[in-house]
Order: structure tokens, then C-alpha cells, then sequence
């Protein structure tokens, strides 16, 4: 944001009354002293959706912005604590590059106080701006003081890239979202815009939703006129829409009876709507020119698309709490496809708005869309069956199934998921095990064939199977290992055509078994079967990225398979296993590396070489991965 502004908060709005559109919902009230006041919420149906979740201290939101108030009565007990950082000692205790970054990062001062910048002649908004979005999102609910966020419960990751006179950079930003991918942001929320393109920001987002962040932006508010029409004039962040338009929504702002805040910018960048008129939020409990002043630690007549973002974040939160696995892509999905039209209120915005304003129990409603976002199991059939594969929904249920070869064809299937269409949905992959040419097909969720390629000729044992999005495009990479020897493929869809290469120069290695890495960076994660102590993690090209000598396996050892897990959470680790021993390495935000400690795993999420759960069937994968 080369001088890139706050996307606009204040101008005085007339308070008129909540919608409803529900005949007689259940719904949940809270005690929070100012809740008359949150007129939003009624708005959004939020209490309605809170008697499903009000929010869960598992999810992290990045608030990219100025100073927050973290000491705020309704909002201390949801900061983000760095576990790993001892507050004070001048250390970089979790080798992460930042001093004392106990509760987040300061890019202006490069510190890690986050709390807003008190000067004599700074500006208002700038001083109150991160606390107010802050407790949009997750204000503590019934707490008995103050206001409610649309999720109760939540971590706020402060992340200050504005000064005292909300302004910022570029660089900031960037270094901002890539901090807060590292340490382990779900949703980073960005109530912001700039008018200047930066190819680095774009790709910062990028990067950002191609590793399952969900980034929410502030469509932005124009200085003068009625609002820019961004299809004309692009704002930034809020045109960067991230990988293939997933996991990236852009929010304008509406009023009471649901037409355009004035002055809110508009177009087909947005992706939906939010009240962002009239609201009232926290602020900082000190004044802004004598710190020491104490005031009244929240304000009302609050305007702009900065307002509106923050109600999305919270959705998201929500979302996140009931639907762990899923990512920024399924959030991004069931947040527009439940979204409420608001096209027939101002027919001259129609399209220009989004898919609507955003519903907050629609969005968490169960039905069959959520069950198809995730998580999915994929599994193919065992050596001695017809070749089929199958899709589970979380509760076991058989989704989809179709042939993937010929009925006499009884040698098993290998799959994996894959993004091949820039689609939310995945479609699947397959070879068969032990084919000699390696032939693989690519096909759409309802068996639709879509793609077909083969490796050559003589593939040792046919290959292993996986696909990650090493382009941060949207669509993924296959990359097939040789069961039983030494080479690797590439194929993706704008080159179908297989690139051999290998992954290993040590003679003695053979069995080739690959794992897909979305964290820290897109790649693939590569062992041997048989020979050498060697892994390697690569990306793109194939580019090497890193590469270890792990202890031996010992001369027992004679077959070994790779595996992805999942503990804590989001935390990946990869594991080495043979008849002799198990090998871990884990994703830390410095990178990779081998745990020299047993790691207690929450559940397989890729097994290339399948694993037997029930007669007949072999499991591969879950989605989201």
C-alpha cells in the first residue's frame, strides 16, 4: 500500500432497526451490557447461528492493522499467545526471526508491541482502528460488559503494519500475511486498501490461500464521490483474489435496510456484503494524546467496508470451529453460497455487491453442500476387486463411486485427490498398482474422464501417487514415484506430458514414495522404499528444498512407506516407517525437520501406498489436505 489508506470507518449514521427474516427462530442473547446496540447481529441472523457454535479459541485470526488493544476488558482473554516466546528477555526463542513477539508483531516500529501508537498528533481513526475490528470478530460474548464479536471465542493475532496516521507500506503488509501464515493463522483479516498494484502483495496472498488461509479484505471506501467502482478502479488488497479466486473474499459494506453504505466502493471484486453502517464496537481504553487518560472503551456511529470485513472474519471463525479440516477455499464457498441476495433493494448495484449479505445460520446450517466441502476420504480398491475408488463424507457415508478401468482389471488402484479444474471440489487421480507404462487417469467427482496420460515404458512396479499446487495457480502437480525404483514424474494440466527426473543420485536407493506439503511452502515431501537413509523435500521444477540424511533403518530393514499425519490441529508431520523402525520429521514455522521425540499423531491424512481399513478397500487420502 504505497501510502495505502484505512479503508474508511467514520461518519455519523442514523440507528434504525434490525432485519429478520426467519418466522420464529431459535435464538441465543447474551448479557454483554451493549448488545441493544449490535443491531448487526440481527442482521447477519448471528444468534440464530450461535445456537450451533459461538466460536472456539482453536482458531487464529491475523488482525493485519494498527495497534489493538490487548489489554481491553473485551478482548484480552482472546489474544494470541506465542507459546514459544519468553515475553521480555530480548531472545528470539523460537527461532522465528522476531524478538519477543509474544502476542504478535509491530512492522512499523519492528517490535513486538502491539499496542496502538499513542502520539500527540496521530489520527483518531488510525488510534482506534485495530481494537475496533478486533472486537468485531471476537469481542468476548457474555462476559456481562461491553459488546459480543460474531464469534465469541477466538485468538486475535495483532499484526501492525499502520501508523499513527493509518497509513502503510507494501513491504509491511507482506511481511505482515507471511508472518501470520508461519505461525499459524486460519483467517487473516485485512481492513485496508491501496490503490497501487504490488506484484509482491498479490503473491504474498497467493501464497497464502494456496496454504489454506482464508484472507478476508475491506473493498474500501472512496475520499470523495460515491464510492469507487473498483471494476474501473482497482483497490489492494481487495483485487488480489488470491489462488484460482479461492480462499480470498472481498466485503463491501451496507446499512440498515441493506443498500451500499455511502462512499463504499463496489464491483466484481466484491464477493459479499456486511453491515458496515451505524455500528458500534470497543476501542482502546486510553486516550489517544494522554495515554494516561482513561476513557470509555467503546464507540458507536461506525462506518465503512472496514466494519463489514471484520463480521465476515467472525463468520469464518465459526465455520472454522464446526468444520476444523476445512480451509480457506470450503470457508470462502459456504460463506457466498449462503449468502442472502440483496440485488432487488438497488437494482443499480445488482452484481456489484456480491452474492449478497452474508447469513450467519444459513452458513452453518447442515445439509448436504457442507458435507460435500470435507473432509473427504478417499480409497480405492484393494488388489483382487474391480477397480473402482469411493468417496466418504465425515460420518462414513458413501458419497460417490464409479469404474476406473476395465471390470477384468483386478490389480488395484492407487488415487489421490486433485485440484485439475480450479474447482473447490476435487477430482480424483488413478493408476493402477504395478502397471508397467504407468498410466494414469484424471476424473471428475462423478467419474467423468477428464485427463489421461502414461509414464513410458518399464515402471518398476508402477508408481506411487500425489498432487500439490506447486504453481500457486489452483490447479495441482501430480507426482508419481517408482514403486520399485528410481525415478519420479511430473504432470500437470498445461503440460500432460510426464517430466522424469530423480529425486535421489545415491545407486542404492530405489521405491520412490512421495507425500504432498502445503505448509511452509507448496512442495512434496520424498522418501525411498528400499537403500540410503536420504529424504527430500521439493518444489516446483522439480526444485530441491531441502534435504536430510536420517539415522539407518538398520540391514533388517526391508520396506518402507511414507505417510502424512496431522496433530495439534493443522500441524503436519510426515513419518518413514519400516519393519525396523519409525522416522518423524514435523513443519515448525522455520521450516522442516527430523523430531528427535516421539510425535503423538491425531489422525493419517495421505498414505501413498494405501492403507487396508476395510475388506476390500484401501484408504488414501482425506480432503481439505
Amino acid at each position: 500500500m504505497k501510502k495505502g489508506m484505512l479503508s474508511g470507518l467514520f461518519a455519523i449514521a442514523a440507528i434504525c432497526c434490525p432485519l429478520s427474516v426467519f418466522a420464529a427462530p431459535l435464538k441465543v442473547t447474551t448479557n454483554d451490557t451493549f448488545l441493544s446496540k449490535q443491531w448487526y447481529l440481527d442482521s447477519i441472523h448471528a444468534r440464530e447461528g450461535w445456537t450451533v457454535t459461538t466460536g472456539t479459541r482453536d482458531v487464529v485470526v491475523a488482525v493485519v492493522d494498527s495497534g489493538v488493544d490487548i489489554d481491553h476488558d473485551d478482548l484480552k482473554d482472546n489474544i494470541w499467545n506465542n507459546t514459544a516466546e519468553i515475553a521480555g528477555n530480548g531472545k528470539d526463542d523460537d527461532h522465528d526471526g522476531y524478538i519477543d513477539d509474544v502476542h504478535g508483531w509491530n512492522f512499523v516500529s519492528n517490535t513486538g508491541n502491539v499496542h496502538p501508537s499513542s502520539t500527540p498528533d496521530g489520527v483518531e481513526e488510525a488510534w482506534i482502528h485495530g481494537t475496533v475490528v478486533s472486537s468485531l470478530i471476537a469481542g468476548v460474548g457474555n462476559n456481562g460488559i461491553g459488546i459480543t464479536g460474531v464469534a465469541w471465542r477466538a485468538r486475535i493475532m495483532p499484526l501492525v503494519v499502520l501508523d499513527a496516521d493509518g497509513y502503510g507500506k507494501d513491504d509491511q503488509l507482506i511481511g505482515a500475511i507471511r508472518y501470520a501464515v508461519a505461525h499459524g493463522a486460519d483467517i487473516i483479516n485485512l481492513s485496508l486498501v491501496g490503490y497501487d498494484y504490488d506484484a509482491a502483495l498479490a503473491d504474498a496472498i497467493r501464497e497464502a490461500t494456496a496454504q489454506g488461509v482464508l484472507v478476508v479484505s475491506a473493498a474500501g471506501n472512496s475520499d470523495a464521490g460515491d464510492g469507487e467502482n473498483l471494476d474501473v478502479k482497482p483497490g489492494y488488497p481487495a483485487c488480489n483474489k488470491g489462488v484460482a479466486n479461492m480462499g480470498e473474499l472481498t466485503v463491501t459494506a451496507i446499512d440498515q435496510v441493506n443498500k451500499r453504505v455511502p462512499k463504499a466502493n463496489f464491483g466484481s471484486c466484491v464477493d459479499v456484503s456486511a453491515p458496515g453502517g451505524g455500528m458500534f464496537a470497543a476501542r482502546p481504553t486510553h486516550d489517544m494524546q494522554n495515554i494516561k487518560r482513561v476513557v470509555a472503551g467503546y464507540i458507536g456511529d461506525l462506518n465503512g467496508t472496514s466494519v463489514a470485513a471484520p463480521l465476515v472474519s467472525g463468520l469464518a471463525v465459526l465455520l472454522k470451529a464446526e468444520h476444523p479440516t476445512w480451509r480457506g477455499p470450503q470457508l470462502a464457498k459456504r460463506i457466498i453460497d449462503t449468502a442472502d441476495s440483496i440485488d432487488s433493494v438497488d437494482p443499480a448495484m445488482a452484481g456489484k455487491m456480491g452474492k449478497g449479505r452474508i447469513n450467519v445460520a444459513r452458513a452453518l446450517a447442515k445439509d448436504d453442500a457442507s458435507a460435500r466441502l470435507g473432509p473427504l476420504s478417499l480409497e480405492g480398491s484393494a488388489p483382487g476387486n474391480q477397480p473402482m475408488v469411493r468417496v466418504k463424507d465425515e460420518n462414513g457415508h458413501v458419497i460417490s463411486r464409479f469404474a476406473v478401468g476395465s471390470t477384468g482389471d483386478l490389480r488395484g488402484v492407487r488415487a489421490t485427490f486433485v485440484r485439475w479444474q480450479q474447482d473447490v471440489q476435487p477430482d480424483i487421480a488413478v493408476t493402477m498398482i504395478g502397471d508397467r507404462f504407468g498410466a494414469w487417469q484424471v476424473y471428475r467427482p462423478d467419474g467423468l474422464l477428464i485427463a489421461a496420460g502414461s509414464l513410458g515404458s518399464d515402471v518398476s512396479g508402477g508408481a506411487l501417487i500425489a498432487a500439490e499446487d506447486l504453481e500457486i495457480k489452483g490447479q495441482d502437480t501430480l507426482l508419481f514415484g517408482e514403486a520399485n525404483g528410481r525415478r519420479a514424474w511430473m504432470v500437470s494440466p498445461g503440460q500432460t506430458s510426464a517430466r522424469v527426473f530423480y529425486p535421489f543420485s545415491a545407486t542404492g536407493t530405489s521405491g520412490i514414495s512421495v507425500v504432498s506439503m502445503t505448509k511452509p511452502v507448496p512442495s512434496f515431501f520424498i522418501g525411498t522404499a528400499k537403500g540410503g537413509s536420504v529424504v527430500s523435500v521439493i518444489g516446483n521444477g522439480p526444485r530441491k528444498l531441502y534435504g536430510s540424511n536420517v539415522a539407518s533403518f538398520g540391514t533388517s530393514a526391508t520396506f518402507r512407506t511414507i505417510r502424512r499425519g496431522e496433530r495439534n490441529g493443522d500441524s503436519a508431520i510426515f513419518q518413514i516407517q519400516s519393519d525396523a523402525k519409525t522416522v518423524t520429521f514435523a513443519i515448525t514455522s522455520g521450516g522442516i525437520a527430523e523430531s528427535a521425540k516421539p510425535l503423538s499423531v491425531t489422525r493419517w491424512t495421505q498414505i501413498p501406498s494405501g492403507e487396508q481399513r476395510e475388506a476390500g478397500w484401501w484408504f488414501y487420502q482425506l480432503w481439505p489436505r
